[in-house]
């Protein structure tokens, strides 16, 4: 197994997080860049409750927050108020010496490792012993991005690991509000990963992924190579098939690099590659019914960009991890292979920083394409032969930072809130707006919705097709029971599902920690009547508050 350059980056965010947090009292725009975090996922037990334990606290601090945690921070870690010092005073040397004082034998190490390294205190870190817990962290960033597993793996265990479970228990028995609790959690918890981490990185389980510069002649040849085993999708222009006879970008079979079109995003998603339009599920006779095969039997590389990937991880959960396995989005998910476009700035009606969508780590091989060559990292090794012979380089993809919008996603506590979000006036101006006619649907990367059709080939006969095609639920009969009764009535009862299910069903749904939208902007771009979904979210944030502030 291969761990990416691309992944060391968190891994060193993390570290230097954690050393400002120790190293003094949070500030309004720390507080407010917190908040705005998304936590992931953690296997590890310690590291999710610390997360937990943290959102939960940013979610319902109030005005006094800051007071509150100088407060805690002086009291937890300078002993202030306290007659006796005690306190979790954020040394090593405090922890590891018989008489609990600093600069001991823990101390002397650290200085001579940071003398070795050429390392000196930063004067805004002056008041800082060099074995404070901030500093020894910002060390440890500091050889991630050296990819030192060997030094990091001698100092987190002969140093960190030495002190900080213990620091983490005082943290818990001193600190008066949560916020810290959850810092020291988290704190442990990471070093707990990273300790498992360093062990298969030093051992040869796991190693680094080489990177590679590719020429487009040479690119060429690779991707003919890789289509002797694999069909290979990428963003692709075909020419005056969009409207008034503009060009359409959407996902199609390649041969060369110069197909795949990397500047301007793509009009479609990728999941009709794995998902298609229309999809044959079984042909029938009067007697009997035998299943569609698959017509190729080669497995599939999808180029797509970060969105489109973590789109895919939805989709997955809908069709995968939602009850019953279905069939036939399994068995061409299992064929599918991610190379990984590298997206370094946004376009227009992109906002997947605000979803979280801007980064993934979920691919085989990333790619970063020019007019003369493409840059490959190459994660997975079944791939690693087609380019090995090429020119080593280092190379880490990079991701988009900043989008031209953001959007504002409504917090909504429960399913009370939701019903009264649901009678909101709001939603009444679609009525009009709103022409039904389901395009915004049909270029969303996250949308999963179909019909089942069943095709009769001859009227005299019993013989023929099921299929299931794409459908929308912004179709007026979208709803509609074999009874003709409609479940929703009116467009603005049908945007009112969209945009929840967007925002909050799917998040309720999955774990709470990622919402169904990737913030692609496909839909905004798409709609004949310009309806703005991005505007559609931050209005209904905005109203939700406004009705709250009357309520009250």
């Amino acid at each position: 197994m291969m761990i990416t350059k691309s992944e060391l980056q968190p891994r060193a965010d993390l570290y230097r997080l954690l050393s400002r947090l120790y190293r003094v009292e949070v500030d309004q725009p720390l507080l407010d860049a917190l908040k705005e975090l998304r936590f992931p996922q953690a296997e590890n037990e310690t590291l999710a409750e610390g997360y937990a334990m943290l959102r939960g606290y940013l979610d319902s601090c109030g005005p006094e927050a800051l007071d509150d945690l100088a407060v805690d921070y002086a009291t937890v870690f300078l002993a202030a108020g306290s007659a006796d010092g005690a306190a979790a005073i954020p040394c090593e040397s405090v922890y590891t010496s018989p008489k609990k004082l600093f600069m001991q034998e823990a101390w002397e190490d650290v200085v001579r490792i940071y003398r070795e390294k050429n390392l000196a205190r930063e004067t805004d870190h002056s008041d800082l012993m060099e074995d404070h817990l901030a500093l020894e962290l910002e060390y440890m960033s500091l050889l991630v991005h050296q990819r030192a597993p060997q030094d990091e793996k001698y100092f987190l265990e002969n140093h960190l690991l030495n002190w900080v479970p213990q620091l983490v228990a005082d943290i818990d028995r001193y600190a008066r509000v949560d916020f810290y609790k959850a810092v020291g959690r988290i704190t442990l918890g990471f070093l707990q990963m990273e300790e498992q981490l360093l062990a298969a990185l030093t051992d040869g389980t796991l190693r680094q992924a080489p990177s590679y510069s590719v020429r487009a002649e040479r690119m060429d040849k690779i991707l003919a190579q890789l289509k002797e085993r694999y069909r290979v999708f990428a963003p692709k222009r075909i020419p005056k098939r969009g409207p008034k006879g503009t060009d359409l970008i959407r996902y199609g079979e390649i041969d060369r690099l110069s197909d795949i079109v990397y500047k301007e995003k793509s009009h479609f998603s990728a999941k009709e590659v794995f998902y298609p339009i229309s999809q044959t599920m079984f042909y029938f006779t009067g007697e009997s019914a035998s299943q569609k095969e698959l017509e190729d039997e080669r497995d599939i590389i999808l180029i797509a960009r970060p969105c489109d990937i973590n789109a895919i991880r939805r989709l997955d959960n809908i069709f995968l991890h939602n009850g019953q396995s279905d069939l036939y989005y399994s068995r061409m998910r299992e064929k599918l292979h991610i190379f990984m476009l590298e997206c370094r700035e946004s376009f227009d009606n992109c906002f997947c920083v605000s979803v979280g969508t801007n980064v993934c780590d979920d691919y085989s091989v990333a790619i970063r394409i020019d007019d003369i060559c493409a840059l490959a990292e190459i994660r997975d090794e079944d791939f690693l032969p087609y380019f090995e012979d090429e020119v080593p380089i280092e190379f880490m993809p990079e991701f988009v930072t900043q989008n031209r919008r953001n959007a504002r996603l409504p917090k909504i506590r429960d399913r009370q809130q939701l019903g009264e979000i649901c009678k909101l006036e709001y939603w009444n101006q679609f009525d009009e707006k709103c022409i039904a006619c389901g395009g915004c649907n049909t270029v969303c990367p996250t949308c999963s919705c179909f019909d089942t059709v069943d095709i009769i080939y001859d009227e005299t006969s019993r013989d023929g097709e099921r299929r299931r095609v794409w459908s929308s639920c912004m179709l007026r009969d979208f709803t509609q029971t074999a009874g003709g009764a409609l479940a929703r009535k009116t467009q603005g009862a049908n945007m009112r599902f969209k945009v929840l299910h967007k925002v909050y069903d799917y998040n309720l749904r999955f774990g709470g920690s990622e919402h169904m939208c990737v913030g692609c902007g496909r839909c905004i771009d798409r709609c004949p009547e310009g309806i703005d979904y991005l505007d559609t979210v931050n209005g209904l944030t905005d109203a939700l508050a406004a009705a709250e502030k009357e309520g009250n």
